[in-house]
C-alpha cells in the first residue's frame, strides 16, 4: 500500500479572488489549481472578501464561497508566532512597513499550514524576499 498523497495548499488572497468572475486568465490559473491542490482561505481572507460585498446577496455568496467551498486554514497561536517572525524579517531587510498587517497575517497562516498565497499583491513578494520559505505565486489579471 503507498503513502497517500499529499495535495498542495493555495491560500487565495483576495486581490486576485476580486478578478475571479471577470477575467479569463485568473479565472483559468485558479480552475488549474484547484486540479492540482486545494483551494484554501483563512478568517483574514474571508472577512477581506466580505468587506468587498456589494449588496446582501453578494455577501452571502462570498460567505459560502469563502466558509464552506474552500479548505479551512484556521488560526492559532503559531500563527501569532509566524506574524512576529515575518514582521522582524520585514525590518532586518529596511522593509517593517512593507506589508500591511492583514497580508502579513495571511501569509503567517499560510506558513502554519504549509500553503502558497496566491495574489496579485506586491506586498507578499515583500514578505517573500524578508522570508524565503514563504511561498507565494502572484496571478495578475491579463
Amino acid at each position: 500500500m503507498s503513502a497517500a498523497t499529499v495535495r498542495p495548499r493555495y491560500l487565495l488572497d483576495h486581490s486576485v479572488m476580486s478578478h475571479y468572475r471577470t477575467n479569463a486568465a485568473v479565472e483559468r490559473a485558479i480552475d488549474e489549481l484547484a486540479i492540482t491542490g486545494a483551494l484554501c482561505s483563512s478568517t483574514v481572507t474571508m472577512d477581506e472578501a466580505r468587506f468587498s460585498a456589494r449588496n446582501a446577496t453578494d455577501l452571502g455568496y462570498l460567505t459560502e464561497l469563502y466558509g464552506s467551498v474552500f479548505h479551512w486554514l484556521p488560526a492559532d497561536d503559531m500563527v501569532e508566532d509566524n506574524v512576529r517572525r515575518i514582521r522582524t524579517a520585514l525590518w532586518k531587510i529596511g522593509a517593517g512597513r512593507g506589508a500591511q498587517t492583514t497580508d502579513v497575517q495571511i501569509a503567517a497562516v499560510a506558513l502554519r499550514h504549509d500553503a502558497t498565497v496566491v495574489h496579485n499583491d506586491t506586498d507578499f513578494l515583500t514578505i517573500a524576499r524578508a522570508l524565503p520559505e514563504f511561498r507565494q505565486q502572484r496571478i495578475t489579471p491579463s
